[in-house]
């Protein structure tokens, strides 16, 4: 089976919304009442994804980076709301 390595972009975009799993950790952890709202915090990463999503899809448009895959997508935004998760139950 042949192995795909990730370029520089898909890379960047995993990291920036594991990234945000962790700031809306801390946020949220510090203020459980959020936990309330309507979306729950381990879903709001995948806002952050979708953003960062739509420019990547633009650029990729012009052939500026390579697209994401669903696989990227999947392990960005699942990791992130594991790890938003794991820091509102640890703080509780």
């Amino acid at each position: 089976m042949k192995q795909m390595a990730l370029s520089r972009g898909r890379l960047l975009y995993i990291a920036a919304v594991l990234v945000s799993g962790i700031v809306i950790g801390l946020i949220v952890a510090r203020q459980p009442h959020l936990q309330q709202l309507a979306v729950p915090p381990a879903a709001w990463p995948f806002a952050v994804s979708l953003v960062l999503d739509l420019v990547i899809g633009q650029m990729a448009a012009q052939g500026r980076v390579e697209p994401l895959t669903m696989g990227d997508r999947f392990v960005a935004v699942l990791g992130a709301g594991l790890i938003v998760t794991a820091m509102v139950a640890f703080a509780a």
